[in-house]
């Protein structure tokens, strides 16, 4: 008895922790200065789902799907953390110092992912060649 009292614990427990991972959330129940991040680049009506992470303490990370096939992560704070696409994201997303070293350097490629850390930013190309920038912008290196 007390074998199974412990195995049903156990599960009990288990789904209680894989419940804490994404919750889908309706787009006006997001934090406004998230709302407002997304608006500035597409319609509410283009949010096909939203979801909420906690991922530590009073930490949340915000994920969105949108109709074009756009992947966005925002923190609470609404600063932008990634944005993929497979057929190129907005250029609007990426810093326009980045922008203009992609363009410049590589005129006939696709942005279609923009990473931001807290210490570096990260670009892939529809190559799938990956360029590494520090946060002011500037390029470091090429990873493959």
């Amino acid at each position: 008895m007390k074998k199974i009292s412990i195995i049903a614990l156990l599960t009990l427990v288990s789904l209680c922790v894989n419940a804490r991972g994404k919750q889908p959330i309706v787009f006006d129940k997001l934090p406004e200065a998230v709302q407002d991040s997304v608006l500035a680049h597409f319609t509410a009506e283009q949010v096909q789902l939203a979801t909420s992470l906690k991922t530590k303490p009073r930490y949340y990370v915000y994920e969105m799907r949108m109709a074009d096939g756009t992947k966005l992560e925002y923190n609470k704070k609404a600063q932008l953390l990634k944005v993929s696409n497979q057929a190129g994201i907005q250029s609007s997303f990426v810093p326009e110092v980045i922008l203009t070293y992609v363009q410049t350097t590589f005129p006939n490629a696709t942005i279609t992912k923009y990473k931001s850390e807290t210490l570096k930013k990260e670009i892939k190309l529809n190559d799938d060649m990956t360029l590494i920038f520090n946060k002011k912008g500037k390029f470091i290196r090429i990873d493959d």
